[in-house]
Order: C-alpha cells, then sequence, then structure tokens
C-alpha cells in the first residue's frame, strides 16, 4: 500500500490502529503503537480537526472516519469549501499553498 503523502508517521500509525481496533481511547492507541500518550492525543485532535477521526461516543474514544479512510489508502485530500463558500479549500498539511496572509 503507498504512503499518505499528508499523513506525518505518528498520524499513519494512528489511523491504522483505529482501522483496525474499530475505536479505541488514546492511551490504548498509544500503547498498541508504541507512541507517547501526549503525542497521541495531539495527533488525535489534528486528526479530528481534519475530519480523519471523529469521537465515537461522549468519552474520549475515537474512530476513523471515511475521509480518514481515504487518507490512509494514499488517495488525494477531498477539497472543502471555503468559510465564504467561493470554491474548494485546501490546507498546508492537505496539500495546498499557504495564503499570502501566512507569508
Amino acid at each position: 500500500m503507498p504512503r499518505p503523502t499528508d499523513l506525518s508517521d505518528a498520524d499513519e500509525r494512528v489511523l491504522r490502529h483505529l482501522h483496525d481496533a474499530g475505536a479505541d481511547y488514546p492511551a490504548l492507541v498509544a500503547a498498541n503503537t508504541g507512541l507517547h500518550i501526549p503525542l497521541v492525543e495531539r495527533r488525535i485532535a489534528t486528526l479530528e480537526d481534519r475530519g480523519y477521526v471523529e469521537a465515537a461516543t461522549g468519552e474520549r474514544i475515537y474512530r476513523i472516519t471515511e475521509p480518514g479512510r481515504r487518507a490512509l489508502a494514499g488517495d488525494p485530500p477531498v477539497a472543502r469549501p471555503t468559510a465564504d463558500g467561493d470554491g474548494p479549500e485546501e490546507t498546508v498539511a492537505d496539500g495546498g499553498t499557504p495564503s499570502p496572509e501566512a507569508e
């Protein structure tokens, strides 16, 4: 399977575990991936912001989403609408270019 280009090694390990487990607590993701809990918590927060994982319950149990499965498979990200609704918006992490305001 090709390595997704927009995912870090830690992101890929978290997504692979959630794909295989279905859903899990961050501490158990850490235990099963060999990553430190604070790193897993940060990566889950980022992956959740990107729509790749979501809370499965009211507790801190997370599962992979369909966009997360696509990212894990190496498929290009689906463009999200911009805040003003004028077209797709890609983040730098998704392979987009930084906006002029960010420079």
